[in-house]
C-alpha cells in the first residue's frame, strides 16, 4: 500500500513538472515602465508562481543593477538572465552561466568610442558589478544620470575581464547608428544591441535567447512551455524564442514585426496563458 502511495506521489510530481510553465520577461519597458512596476503585474506574477510556474527576468542590466530593482519592488524571481544573455543566476545569486568579452577588443572599442560625440558615457561590468566612465560631463545622460563614477579609466583597464559594455547615447537614433558601426567593425568578436538610449555590447553569439536556451535546459523545462515578452531591439531574440514569443503593444513597429502576439502588459499575458 505504501509503495503504491509513493508511486502515486512520484507520478503526480512528474505531471506537475510536465505542466510547469516558464515566463521570461524583459525588465525596462516591459515589466517596468514609467519608472514603476504595476501592482497588477506583481499580483499576476504571484498567481503565476502559485500555480507552480517559474518566473524569470531577462535584462540587459548587470546583476548589481537588477538586484536593486528586485529589492525595491519585491520581485519574486526564480532565475535571472542579465547582460543580454551573457550571465545566468539562480534565485540565490549563484552563477550558472558566464560569458566574457575579449579584453583586447574591449580596449579597442573603448578607444574608438572616444572619437564619437554622441557617446555621453560608458559602463563596464564584470558580470555582477558595474563601473561608469563619463566622457561628456556637460551632456544629459538619459540612462545613467545617478550612477556615480567609482574608478578611473586606468583602474578600469586593470580589471581582469569584462562581461558587457554599455554606451550611453545622446538619442535613440545615435544608438542605432553606433550599434551598426560596432557590428560592422567587430562582427567576429561582439554583437551590439541598440536599446533605447544605449548600446549594449556583449560577446559574439550571446543574446537573451541564448541565455534562456541555457536556462531551460538547466531547469529541464520544455521549450513549448516557455512564454516570452519584450519591447526593444535587444529583445528581438527573446521575442522570437519558441512558440509563445510576444511583444508589448507599446513597442516600435519594427520590433512588433518579430512577434507572434501582442500584449498590453505582463499581467495581460499571464491572464491569457495561466
Amino acid at each position: 500500500m505504501l509503495l503504491k502511495l509513493c508511486d502515486k506521489i512520484i507520478v503526480n510530481r512528474k505531471v506537475e513538472e510536465l505542466n510547469m510553465k516558464l515566463l521570461a520577461t524583459d525588465y525596462d519597458g516591459t515589466l517596468r515602465y514609467a519608472q514603476d512596476v504595476m501592482p497588477e503585474d506583481l499580483k499576476s506574477i504571484e498567481e503565476w508562481k502559485n500555480k507552480g510556474n517559474k518566473f524569470v527576468i531577462v535584462t540587459g542590466r548587470s546583476k548589481e543593477s537588477i538586484d536593486a530593482q528586485i529589492k525595491l519592488f519585491n520581485l519574486p524571481c526564480d532565475y535571472l538572465i542579465t547582460n543580454n544573455g551573457g550571465m545566468v543566476f539562480d534565485e540565490n545569486g549563484n552563477v550558472l552561466l558566464s560569458n566574457y568579452l575579449n579584453f583586447d577588443v574591449c580596449v579597442d572599442i573603448l578607444h574608438n568610442i572616444k572619437k564619437l560625440d554622441s557617446v555621453i558615457s560608458y559602463v563596464v561590468n564584470d558580470g555582477i558589478h558595474r563601473h561608469r566612465i563619463v566622457l561628456q560631463s556637460d551632456a544629459v545622460d538619459h540612462r545613467y544620470p545617478n550612477l556615480k563614477p567609482d574608478v578611473t579609466e586606468a583602474e578600469l583597464l586593470d580589471m581582469s575581464h569584462f562581461a558587457q559594455i554599455v554606451l550611453s547615447m545622446e538619442d535613440t537614433d545615435s544608438a542605432l547608428e553606433v550599434a551598426g558601426k560596432i557590428n560592422d567593425l567587430y562582427y567576429e568578436q561582439v554583437v551590439a544591441y541598440p536599446n533605447n538610449f544605449v548600446v549594449d555590447i556583449v560577446p559574439k553569439g550571446i543574446s537573451k535567447a541564448t541565455g534562456l536556451d541555457f536556462l531551460i535546459a538547466y531547469a529541464n523545462i520544455n521549450e513549448d512551455d516557455v512564454y516570452t515578452i519584450g519591447d526593444g531591439h535587444n529583445d528581438i531574440p527573446l521575442i522570437e524564442f519558441g512558440v509563445h514569443g510576444s511583444v508589448m503593444s507599446c513597442a516600435d513597429e519594427d520590433v512588433k514585426a518579430h512577434a507572434q502576439v501582442e500584449y498590453d502588459s505582463v499581467s495581460d499575458l499571464i491572464s491569457k496563458n495561466m
